[in-house]
């Protein structure tokens, strides 16, 4: 708007407040009123608008503002708010690191409260009762007894269901298929051996039945996106000898010898070939092996045939009666390397007090305590387990009560976890409690964690001790030689 046109609009309403303030004061007086909108008579372009005199204050433009301002736009803001989330599939129960279970691929017949009654949550088991391996038989029974200690949780007792195998993977999958038809289980809980627990795995997994705390380190039990019903209970045969490998180093140094009897099985090829994958790292030189058959009598003549190689340490990738058997000969012969023994032989009741002297100076990864160790005699945890089995009437030093104890706190953990779940205790909530613990457990060696956290921490026991055997008249006890050696949550997942 021109500099005269505003002028002239300026006059006019002076001259209309002038008439409006000489007219009539009666209320029914007309009342001049302001020109006609004068806008309407402004020209089709107006001229480009000037800066205002400094003296002047331009006339006021009432209509530059109503049509400068944007039209309303009422819908906006329910436009621009966030479109709700998808429900998530009831179906799919989240383990952690990306591990599911779709329920979707159970059986048609498949029941999730199985083995959860209004009195009873039943757990089933495959020892070896007789055999080599006989003396771990007796662990689900200390689970038992563990429960029958604690008592019921969320108002029901834990019954634990075992038979014996012998420690042959046939008669484990035989037993399997008979309880889970005529036991009414939730689950299986301390199948011990590799390859009893392979000859199972798959048929729990299609199945949907949780197969938990298998009593064996194979590395396979940590794999939650292809088996998310199997959970291991051990430290990983390849940490166990990730850590053996880094102390022959440090004890011997580069060029160190070393000779291997290994289990004829899934077990001891885990460890064998572990071993082997970090000795030349660390310039360890692997001399000579032995592989023995699970159901020999002896490893005698097999631990002669390695003393031929004068190695500087040998490594006892076993289990059972064949740990104490192994040491007995070396110490029987010239050979004098430094024996370093798989942590499932740890027992110093049932595998070491047999042998007496002979056991003095072995070493191992321990993982977990030994009630039998005089060193823990003031443990609050090795004294509470004590008591308990005196008072059920159960001798502690006996065969492998008290690791059913060790395993029958972790299981109680789970069921703890799971009973606060929607849904309470089924069998999905204790596989999700399983692969999600996270405790502090008074069993373990520096009460290290028992945790995991699906594919993201597929293994429970990651933490362990070097400790060396002493015999003397202060009794059998373990001595630590390094400190608490801890993986927690760096060693992933089965394939990484």
């Amino acid at each position: 708007m021109s500099k005269s046109w505003r002028i002239l609009l300026a006059l006019l309403a002076v001259f209309a407040l002038v008439a409006s303030a000489c007219g009539n004061d009666d209320d029914d007086a007309p009342v001049t009123e302001p020109a006609p909108a004068a806008a309407t008579e402004a020209p089709d372009e107006p001229a480009p608008a000037t800066e205002p005199e400094d003296d002047a204050a331009p006339a006021p433009e009432p209509d530059d503002e109503e049509e400068a301002a944007p039209a309303p736009e009422p819908d906006n803001e329910e436009e621009a708010a966030p479109e709700p989330e998808e429900p998530s599939d009831p179906n799919i129960v989240e383990l952690g690191g990306g591990a599911t279970i779709d329920m979707t691929e159970c059986p048609s017949e498949w029941d999730n409260h199985q083995g959860v009654t209004d009195s009873e949550i039943r757990f089933g088991s495959s020892l070896p009762r007789s055999g080599a391996l006989a003396g771990f038989g007796t662990i689900s029974d200390g689970v038992q007894l563990y429960f029958d200690h604690v008592g019921p949780i969320d108002g029901r007792n834990v019954v634990m269901v075992s038979r014996d195998d012998g420690y042959v993977p046939a008669r484990t999958l035989t037993n399997v298929e008979e309880m889970i038809d005529v036991e009414n289980l939730l689950g299986f809980a301390g199948i011990l051996g590799s390859p009893n627990n392979l000859a199972v795995q798959d048929l729990l997994n299609e199945n949907c039945i949780p197969q938990l705390l298998n009593l064996t380190g194979l590395p396979e039990w940590g794999d939650p996106s292809n088996y998310p019903w199997t959970t291991g209970a051990l430290m990983s045969y390849e940490t166990e000898a990730r850590i053996w490998c880094q102390h022959v180093a440090d004890e011997f140094g580069s060029g160190a010898t070393v000779a291997i009897l290994s289990l004829d099985n899934d077990a001891g090829e885990a460890w064998r070939v572990a071993f082997n994958e970090c000795a030349p790292g660390l310039e360890l030189d692997v001399v000579d092996e032995i592989q023995h058959d699970p159901q020999a009598d002896s490893v005698g003549a097999d631990v002669i045939n390695l003393a031929a190689s004068d190695a500087d340490v040998l490594l006892v990738a076993s289990s059972g009666a064949f740990c104490p058997q192994a040491v007995a000969t070396v110490a029987s012969l010239p050979w004098e390397p430094m024996v370093l023994v798989a942590n499932g032989c740890q027992r110093i009741a049932l595998f070491w007090v047999p042998i007496g002297p002979l056991a003095n100076g072995i070493r191992l990864v321990n993982t977990q305590k030994d009630l039998s160790d005089a060193s823990l005699a003031d443990d609050e945890w090795v004294q509470f387990v004590r008591g308990a089995l005196e008072s059920q009437g159960v001798d502690p030093d006996a065969e492998s009560h008290a690791l059913g104890y060790i395993f029958g706190e972790i299981l109680h953990e789970v069921l703890l976890d799971a009973a606060e779940m929607d849904g309470g205790i089924n069998r999905t909530n204790v596989m999700r409690a399983m692969w999600q613990m996270s405790f502090d457990s008074r069993g373990a060696i520096g009460n290290t964690p028992r945790a995991m956290d699906g594919a993201n921490d597929s293994y429970m026991v990651e933490a362990g001790r070097i400790e060396e055997l002493v015999v003397d008249a202060d009794g059998a006890r373990y001595v630590p030689i390094s400190d608490v050696i801890d993986y927690e949550g760096e060693t992933g997942t089965f394939g990484n």
